[in-house]
């Protein structure tokens, strides 16, 4: 017969934590897909001529990049101390929401170098929800639920994806502000309940390997 294992992770608690990051990454990811959706027509409002559209599209893959690097190496420090990476993302989240909402408002002011600022300020900020939660799951998470959780942090993403076309028929002609205003909401929510993830899988047990038998 075999004895349960007593450091054996809580597979519950792992698929409440993964289902939380599933959540973290969909609304992210709706987020950008909301940005996508309205970006020719704010373009259009301050001035910026639809063949440049593109180019900030690609401005933003660009800073998604660099900043994922940046996020993924300051992760690894902020981690050391238990707490401090899911407050420093929820601070930088809500500098990213900030400046999201701020983009439908600030389109029809015409201003087309304030409307760039914000927008370089909410792809750079909104890096924060790209990295760290995988930097979570790297230091606290047992080897064998890392699969799981990522796998459940990627099905948010999927989701978002499946979406898409959905929401690009649905939002095409609506008032841009709520739309921009519920995913901003929605992300702040779940952000943050990263603490409560980040405790959670700091405070279980690792999960040994099973000695090699003689």
């Amino acid at each position: 017969m075999e004895l349960a294992n007593p450091n054996h992770p809580d597979q519950s608690g792992h698929t409440s934590i993964g289902l939380h990051l599933a959540l973290l990454q969909l609304f992210f990811t709706l987020t950008s897909t909301v940005y996508v959706i309205f970006l020719p027509k704010f373009a259009a409002q301050v001035g910026i001529r639809p063949q440049a559209v593109i180019v900030i599209l690609m401005l933003d893959q660009v800073i998604f990049a660099l900043m994922d690097w940046l996020m993924g190496y300051l992760a690894d420090r902020w981690a050391l101390v238990i707490g401090r990476l899911s407050r420093i993302v929820a601070v930088i989240t809500a500098l990213s929401c900030v400046a999201f909402l701020l983009l439908p408002l600030v389109a029809p002011m015409g201003s087309e170098a304030l409307f760039l600022a914000l927008t370089v300020l909410w792809s750079a900020s909104s890096s924060a929800l790209r990295a760290p939660p995988l930097a979570l799951l790297g230091k606290y998470a047992s080897r064998a639920s890392v699969p799981w959780l990522a796998s459940l942090s990627m099905f948010g993403i999927g989701v978002a994806g499946a979406l898409a076309p959905y929401l690009t028929v649905t939002l095409r002609e609506t008032d841009p502000q709520l739309p921009f205003a519920l995913a901003s909401i929605a992300l702040r929510i779940v952000t943050l309940g990263l603490g409560w993830a980040e405790r959670s899988l700091a405070g279980a047990p690792p999960q040994t390997e099973p000695a090699s038998q003689p």
